[in-house]
């Protein structure tokens, strides 16, 4: 009997660590944590997978649009170089679009099909600031509500799994910045409230018809951003945006996750020769482009 007791006691007491150790820091901590890993990165890798629905009615209309965009990337933070390419299947049409991306010695080379645009820019940083996300991916998660909601394994490491939502105005920035995108391909035309900037999202009934939820993995040996989905939605109604318009309906949905890897790993980055007798010139970029990554701040 003795010896059974010992080994409840043992059992309550590993049972009871490993309670503790999972909330063994606070979600304050991390983030302070996670900016702080970002000071020390080198070189790191990037894939994404990111989907958009957009479906548009009225009386006559009864539109979708739908798609989805992979993108890998890698970026050398010590030789100020950054590459990613990208391909977005269009489901409503079936076209497939591809861009490349590249930034060797100060100059962005810029693919968009079979055609090459080059820009150079003064401020360099700035430049390689479009690369390096993973900052502005820790801004994010700073100025979110955040919980620790668990410990997750993502490629094969062990992480903090946290979840919430963008504070408010970062929150209203972003869905902001959605509701504009979500004219771009639309048949109805763009309010001029919203045209001339005039309308106060915060007074309006579209933040209770929208919603961010934002969930990141943070691996626990070294505070490094593993993982980041950003799922986005939006309903958009004349009633919502108090204005005076003929009935119709936009709903959109955003749904986003990121994976880092090869944080430190060597890092190569070469131009493609075709590439390095372009000239400069304007991107001619497609609207559908811009439905991804819209909802960034």
């Amino acid at each position: 009997m003795k010896f059974n007791q010992s080994l409840l006691i043992l059992f309550a007491v590993l049972m009871a660590s490993s309670a503790v150790s999972a909330q063994d820091v606070s979600v304050d901590q991390l983030k302070q944590m996670i900016e702080n890993s970002t000071q020390n990165l080198t070189t790191y890798s990037y894939s994404r997978h990111a989907d958009t629905n957009l479906l548009y009615t009225n009386a006559t209309i009864d539109r979708g649009f739908s798609a989805v965009k992979i993108t890998e990337g890698k970026v050398d933070l010590v030789n100020q170089t950054g590459y990613w390419d990208s391909n977005l299947a269009d489901r409503t049409s079936g076209q497939v679009l591809t861009w490349d991306g590249y930034l060797v010695n100060g100059t962005e080379y810029w693919k968009e099909g079979q055609n090459w645009t080059t820009s150079t820019r003064m401020n360099r940083s700035r430049l390689l600031e479009d690369y390096n996300e993973i900052p502005g991916e820790v801004n994010l998660i700073r100025y979110s509500n955040l919980t620790i909601v668990g410990s997750e394994m993502v490629a094969g490491e062990e992480t903090y799994k946290l979840a919430g939502s963008p504070m408010g105005p970062i929150y209203r920035g972003m869905i902001g910045l959605q509701l504009l995108v979500a004219y771009i391909p639309s048949s109805f035309p763009l309010p001029e409230d919203i045209r001339e900037g005039r309308l106060v999202l915060s007074r309006t009934g579209l933040m209770n018809n929208s919603n961010i939820t934002l969930t990141a993995w943070i691996t626990k040996d070294n505070a490094l951003l593993k993982r980041l989905d950003i799922n986005s939605s939006l309903t958009v109604s004349p009633q919502i945006l108090n204005i005076s318009a003929p009935n119709y309906m936009i709903t959109s949905k955003i749904n986003e996750s990121t994976v880092y890897s090869d944080f430190g790993a060597p890092v190569n980055i070469e131009l493609p020769s075709v590439a390095q007798n372009q000239s400069g010139g304007v991107r001619a970029v497609d609207y559908r482009w811009s439905l991804f990554g819209s909802v960034r701040p």
